[in-house]
């Protein structure tokens, strides 16, 4: 009975060792029609491709540390604005441009000859005493001096004033004229200061150039000078005041002589001016 029920099994078993070997003797044979179709073809036969070993994955802790990128440290540049810079140049204590220095006087020509002839050996104090003593001795001598021989201190200055105005009209002919209004902004507000108990100093001239064209007198100042000359103090005051009232009711016939006088001032000024900005 055993053998019965299993003699389906072995005949399947038997049909399937067949099909293997069937298939085997088939892909013999397409391998060998192969070499002899690449032998009379006089190719060789391309042997079947090894596959390619795969590499194993490195893992987290295989893996070489990345470099830290350290990135430098950005410096906070401090934006400077022109206002501030401005700012500071107005209240600097140093002068922005500077004129030629003046010509000496000739009582000071006299006190540097006498200066010259002294050498003191001691430096300092010493140096600033002895100084101060050849300064009295330079007065006394100044006062006893004849006018015959400080004549020629005299015409040393002279010639240094000439050199002066020539320095001058120099300076003005090549200097910014801008620095200039800026340098009187500054001596404006050092003066205004000053004024104020702000800044310990004495006040400052502004920068005006003496070579350049006065502008003339209006017809109320024409008016007015002739009216107050010869008069000082608080009479000035006084009159300013009633001829300013004066003047308010004068006619225009009595004010002709005045405005066409200012008027002709005006056109001398004017050609000066243009003159002079030629010049330059």
């Amino acid at each position: 009975m055993l053998s019965r029920a299993l003699l389906p099994l072995t005949r399947v078993a038997l049909n399937r060792s067949a099909f293997v070997v069937r298939a085997f003797g088939a892909s013999a044979l397409i391998n060998k029609t192969a070499v002899k179709a690449a032998a009379t073809s006089g190719k060789k036969p391309t042997p079947a491709k090894a596959k390619k070993a795969v590499k194993p994955k490195r893992t987290a802790a295989a893996a070489k540390p990345k470099r830290a990128v350290v990135k430098p440290k950005r410096v906070a540049v401090k934006k400077i604005r022109k206002a501030d810079i401005h700012e500071k140049t107005l209240n600097s204590k140093k002068a922005i441009v500077e004129l030629p220095k003046q010509a000496p006087a000739a009582y000071s020509l006299f006190v540097r000859d006498r200066w010259k002839k002294v050498q003191p050996r001691e430096g300092g104090e010493n140096q600033l005493a002895v100084f101060a003593s050849v300064s009295r001795e330079a007065g006394r001598a100044w006062r006893a001096l004849s006018e015959s021989d400080k004549q020629q201190y005299h015409k040393q200055r002279e010639a240094l004033l000439a050199q002066h105005v020539q320095d001058v009209r120099k300076w003005w002919a090549g200097v910014d004229r801008k620095q200039v209004a800026l340098e009187n902004q500054r001596r404006r507000r050092h003066n205004r200061n000053v004024a104020l108990n702000k800044v310990k100093g004495s006040r400052l001239p502004l920068l005006r150039d003496p070579l350049a064209p006065k502008r003339p007198l209006s017809a109320y100042m024409m008016f007015a000078s002739e009216h107050l000359a010869g008069k000082s103090g608080d009479s000035i005051k006084d009159t300013s005041r009633a001829l300013g009232a004066e003047w308010k009711t004068m006619s225009d016939a009595a004010k002709a002589p005045y405005v066409s006088k200012a008027a002709v001032e005006a056109d001398l000024y004017k050609a000066a001016s243009q003159k002079y900005a030629s010049s330059i």
